[in-house]
């Protein structure tokens, strides 16, 4: 006679397979990974991408070894390591690029500029690629003299030609400079000049102090923005 004995429970897990477990670090660091290696392409702005690539590196390394622990997030880990490292690279390949471009600009912008020099019996004008309109002006005096109440304050002419061949109004921008130091900024206008027609501006604006320019052996004006119009 044969005899039956009741089922035995099964142990958990026992006869199928295991299920792979979680591993939110890895998916974290894919995540912080891909969002630096976007921020990285935004120049000056993405500063921000160290924070998330160092997390994305950090959250990477962690959740890689927990990967073959739990049988999960291995290529998420490896992932989030690489975009974290690239994000790094590429910060700083666009911000080198942004400032050399912005440096060349700038280079560019200069070379279109006067500059004018006066206070030494001698004067200059700069600029390789100056346009005519720019060299119809000129700074023909700077000198320190004895205002109202013996105060001193420095005097100020520039003169203008319009050599185009229609009107023109004059915007000249620039410092005054002591001894090769700059003490203030000065300004002079000149408004719808006919073609051929001249002026000077004896009132150029410049606020110095009799302290600023006390004692200095050379007075310089350096304009560093000319407009036509």
């Amino acid at each position: 006679m044969s005899q039956q004995y009741p089922p035995q429970p099964q142990q958990p897990g026992y006869g199928e397979p295991q299920r792979p477990g979680s591993n939110g670090l890895a998916t974290t660091a894919l995540v912080l990974g891909i969002i630096a290696v976007v921020v990285s392409f935004i120049p000056v702005l993405n500063v921000v991408v160290w924070p998330l690539a160092i997390l994305g590196i950090v959250f990477g390394a962690i959740g890689l070894s927990k990967a073959g622990k739990v049988r999960k997030g291995k290529g998420a880990g490896i992932t989030g390591l690489v975009t974290s490292a690239v994000a790094i690279i590429m910060f700083f390949a666009m911000n080198a690029l942004f400032f050399s471009a912005v440096d060349t600009a700038s280079k560019e912008l200069d070379k279109s500029y006067d500059s004018t020099t006066v206070g030494d019996g001698k004067s200059k004008t700069g600029g390789a690629k100056e346009s005519k309109v720019m060299k119809d002006f000129k700074v023909t005096k700077c000198d320190v003299v004895t205002g109202d109440f013996g105060i001193k304050e420095m005097a100020i002419h520039v003169d203008y030609a319009n050599n185009g061949d229609r009107r023109y109004s004059y915007f000249v921008e620039g410092e005054v400079l002591a001894d090769g130091k700059k003490v203030d900024d000065f300004m002079s206008t000149a408004e719808n000049l006919a073609p051929g027609q001249k002026f000077t501006d004896k009132n150029a604006g410049a606020l110095v102090t009799a302290d600023e320019i006390k004692g200095a052996k050379k007075l310089e004006l350096q304009d560093h923005q000319s407009v036509a119009n």
